[in-house]
């Protein structure tokens, strides 16, 4: 039954209440006929920077497969989408007036009546964590297409090679954090698909480039991008030198119109250290320098700092040795993964150790809560070394 202007002039007389003083509308919220099944629509719980996203205009995203747990992506942020139960029961109404989308009432005026239907009844609701972005299967997918140079290319299949936004839909993180997890595995763009370059491949493209250094007889910090083009267009597809080029410089100066670049010292050497150590095992330390500087270009420095989170140095050896340790072969597990490091190194310093466990941080646990959880500090000559915390 509708409730009449009069019935409500009535009730407020009654209740001896002020029309004056109330907001000119009555809101009369009843049950819609057909209520909205639970599964039709969901609750999510918004945090203020969600709220603020969405008041901004932009878009959240849902990310992830059929079979993934959602999560919930702004253009930086991913957050894990739980589920919550609540004993007391949310509503679904439509067209309910906020109090600051209302007027000042006019005086001796009726109020104006306005229906609000509850569409569903629901004990259950989403909430929005935010969490580091899940990417364990991104280089299992890309390492199915792994470039190998043209001459290989009839060996991919097409139907698994995929474009940013391709990705982007299958992986569970934001666009800004797919973007910096691509850059960090070194990934390229072929004809615009997404593509892992082959090691070897990859070192040879690199030599080809840093050779026209050499041959052009150029300051380290005047690379010409055109030239090199210009250079290996017959040797190396344009997508590919473009790729690698951005990976490992950055502009340095301007002349006569044209943008000059420097090669990044510690990429490089770094990447030539992995080349030495590749399929070598255990390297003397001693000769293992003297040949991984000889084969960076001239003017280029190597340090044993460039080594942390691709190779472990062992000094108690007689002689010092260097083997090939790649943090992205180590366990997603944060349990496994301090198990293999202190199985592998029994002592470690915190510059030793921090890129291996930096990628499991978040923001309650950086580096030094992982380590003061999972580790045992001892200092040796001065310097702290953690250790298993269960070691004797």
């Amino acid at each position: 039954m509708e409730r009449t202007k009069e019935q409500i002039q009535e009730m407020l007389s009654l209740a001896k209440l002020c029309p004056d003083d109330l907001l000119p509308t009555t809101q009369t919220i009843y049950f819609a006929p057909n209520l909205h099944k639970h599964n039709e629509y969901k609750f999510i719980q918004l945090n203020p920077k969600l709220e603020a996203t969405l008041k901004a205009g932009d878009v959240l995203h849902i990310n992830g497969e059929q079979d993934d747990n959602a999560v919930l992506c702004t253009e930086d942020t991913t957050y894990e989408l739980l589920h919550s139960e609540t004993s007391n029961s949310l509503l679904l109404v439509k067209d309910l007036k906020l109090r600051d989308t209302l007027a000042k009432p006019i005086e001796n005026s009726l109020p104006d009546i306005h229906k609000v239907p509850i569409e569903g009844i629901f004990y259950d609701y989403l909430e929005a964590v935010h969490r580091k972005p899940q990417l364990s299967k991104l280089k299992n997918i890309l390492e199915e297409t792994t470039y190998k140079g043209p001459e290989l290319e009839y060996e991919v299949d097409k139907s698994k090679l995929y474009t940013f936004e391709d990705l982007w839909l299958k992986e569970q993180a934001s666009k800004i954090e797919l973007k910096a997890a691509l850059h960090e595995m070194q990934v390229i763009t072929v004809d615009g698909k997404l593509r892992l370059l082959d090691f070897e491949y990859h070192f040879r493209v690199l030599s080809f480039m840093l050779k026209i250094i050499d041959e052009n007889s150029w300051p380290l910090d005047e690379v010409d991008f055109e030239v090199t083009v210009e250079t290996l267009n017959d040797l190396v597809p344009l997508d590919v030198l473009t790729s690698v080029f951005e990976l490992y410089t950055e502009e340095t100066k301007v002349r006569d119109g044209t943008q000059l670049y420097r090669y990044k010292e510690f990429d490089v050497c770094q990447f030539f250290a992995q080349v030495l150590l590749y399929s070598a095992g255990k390297f003397n330390l001693k000769d293992f320098l003297q040949a991984w500087q000889e084969s960076v270009p001239e003017g280029m420095i190597t340090d044993e700092e460039m080594l942390y989170g691709i190779a472990i140095v062992d000094r108690k050896a007689n002689p010092s040795v260097v083997w090939s340790f790649p943090e992205n072969k180590l366990p997603q597990n944060i349990n496994e993964r301090f198990k293999v490091l202190f199985d592998t190194k029994e002592k470690w310093s915190v510059n030793e150790i921090a890129p291996y466990i930096k990628r499991l941080t978040n923001d309650k646990q950086d580096v030094n809560a992982l380590l003061t959880k999972h580790a045992r500090p001892s200092k040796i000559d001065g310097v702290k070394y953690y250790s298993s915390k269960h070691a004797k």
